[in-house]
Order: structure tokens, then sequence, then C-alpha cells
């Protein structure tokens, strides 16, 4: 999770900067299909080529690891509805392609 942000992960708030999937590694130059859903401030879910690693629910406010932030915004357990999208590799090299987003609020015809 990112600095300041918790999540409930079964059954429970956990703080931890990183949650253990149950994906498992990659070696070597090959790319990996990743989707994640994310179902407003009530569910996520990782899925890697075709098998849910990991899934965990309202993301929300809250934890350490954060400098120089405004009190008035950062309410611990407020509930997170919006934000920004971050891709990022824990001490690994990476690349992403292909890379596209879906709003699933919008209403289909």
């Amino acid at each position: 999770m990112f600095p300041g942000t918790k999540v409930v992960y079964e059954g429970k708030v956990d703080e931890r900067h990183c949650i253990d999937s149950k994906s498992k590694t990659y070696d070597g130059d090959q790319w990996v299909k990743a989707e994640i859903i994310v179902l407003g401030d009530s569910l996520i879910t990782h899925i890697i080529d075709g098998e849910t690693v990991l899934q965990y629910s309202k993301p929300q406010i809250g934890g350490g690891v954060v400098n120089r932030f405004d009190p008035a915004i950062k309410k611990d357990g407020k509930l997170l509805k919006n934000g920004f999208i971050a891709l990022q590799s824990e001490g690994q090299p990476v690349d992403f392609r292909n890379i596209e987003i879906k709003d699933l609020s919008q209403k289909r015809n």
C-alpha cells in the first residue's frame, strides 16, 4: 500500500506497506498480464495471468510514513473514493506496455 494508506485484508485493518500475494514468481524476460479491478472504496482485486492473487477492501487514509501532511486532509479512517494510479517495482527492473484504464462506473448502452 502507499504510505498513509490502510486496507482491510482477511477481515481486519492491515497497515503493512507490502502484503504478499499468492502470485508465482516470474523469471526472465516475459510479459505478464496484470489486471486490477477497483470497485470504488469497497473491493480491490489483483489478477495475474487470469488468477486472483490478492484481494482486499476499504482502502482508507491512515498509517505512518507520511511527512509534511495537512491534518485537514489526512483524516485517518476516511475511505478513499478517488486518487492516483501508480505503477512501480519493489526493487526489480520492470517494463510496462499496453496499459488500459476502463471506467466501470460508466453505464453501457
